[in-house]
């Protein structure tokens, strides 16, 4: 016999998902209370209010082998029967305090709130990272601190740009700010020669510089929080990035003879887009038709026969799956 899994529910203090029908007011919504209960905040209420939830002193992910969530009535009970996982959704550490949320509920047994969280040794900390920090969840930086030291010695400030860009999209610093702070004045060094630069002025371009390189690597500096000011990445770096993948899209053999199968119909929609396209021309067009008609089948020949001449086609589509069926998509 084997377990079910229950995916058990991970977000901020008031940003869970809601789902309501589309005849309900906006006032019925938001004064009803049931809508704001997920399986992670009846979770703290139980380890608050209900006595074998207190007596046995659980992790979030281990909850659901003793107790089973109601959907409709959206509560914990006793479990009667079953076997069953517990798997907290999964999170990257690039969305910052919901990933620190997780690595709090996966190692604090029996939290009762939010705050319960944030909480250590009676202080309570303004965000889960410090918390996750002062509980040492998180791994020190004394290595990233050690590579930069001897960087620092023989590299120059280019270099030293570049690792720390590297640093930070591939070793997940538990402190970036800390670093950052330690070692700007290294990194920076070559912008202090320029005449009429002020402290501030030779922060930003230093941190432009690194943002661009993040930006080669398809991260953004604002994610690692080093500063408060937020930074933008200049045109010139987010055109190279874009417009390196976009060009160097294979366009296969076999795509790019799907023109001389279309049916009529198809022939006449795609005739009809190249003419806008090649013509530099503006237009919108909608494509209907049943599943199997060969609409994705006119996409891949659209595009196939566009990006041989050199445009640049982009593919985009709601869900990633429907996208992920088209050449670049």
């Amino acid at each position: 016999m084997t377990a079910s899994v229950y995916h058990l529910q991970l977000h901020l203090d008031g940003q869970q998902f809601i789902s309501f029908k589309s005849t309900q007011t906006i006032n019925s919504i938001v004064n009803n209370p049931m809508i704001r209960k997920t399986m992670l905040t009846e979770f703290f209420v139980m380890n608050r209010e209900n006595k074998d939830a207190k007596k046995l002193n659980l992790l979030y992910k281990e909850f659901s082998k003793y107790f089973v969530w109601s959907k409709q009535y959206k509560m914990w009970t006793r479990r009667k029967q079953g076997a069953f996982i517990g798997r907290i959704v999964t999170c990257h550490p690039i969305e910052g305090e919901r990933y620190y949320l997780r690595l709090l509920l996966m190692n604090i047994r029996g939290p009762k709130s939010y705050q319960h969280l944030l909480t250590v040794n009676g202080v309570c900390c303004t965000t889960f990272r410090e918390a996750a920090e002062k509980r040492g969840l998180l791994q020190c930086d004394n290595n990233l601190v050690d590579c930069m030291l001897e960087a620092v010695r023989y590299q120059i400030p280019y270099s030293l740009r570049r690792l720390f860009a590297t640093l930070l999209v591939y070793c997940n610093p538990a402190n970036p700010k800390e670093l950052w702070n330690q070692f700007e004045d290294s990194i920076s060094e070559d912008f202090k020669i320029l005449p009429n630069l002020n402290s501030k002025q030779i922060r930003h371009m230093a941190l432009n510089h690194i943002n661009d390189i993040l930006h080669s690597m398809g991260r953004d500096i604002n994610e690692f929080t080093l500063t408060p000011e937020r930074i933008l990445a200049s045109s010139a770096a987010r055109e190279a990035q874009d417009s390196h993948f976009e060009r160097n899209i294979i366009v296969r053999e076999e795509d790019l003879l799907l023109e001389t199968k279309l049916n009529d119909d198809q022939r006449k929609a795609y005739d009809i887009i190249l003419d806008r396209i090649f013509k530099n021309k503006c237009g919108a067009f909608f494509i209907d038709g049943p599943e199997g008609t060969g609409k994705t089948f006119l996409y891949r020949a659209l595009l196939a026969t566009i990006r041989s001449k050199g445009f640049v086609a982009l593919a985009t589509t709601t869900f990633g799956v429907a996208a992920s069926i088209l050449p670049g998509g």
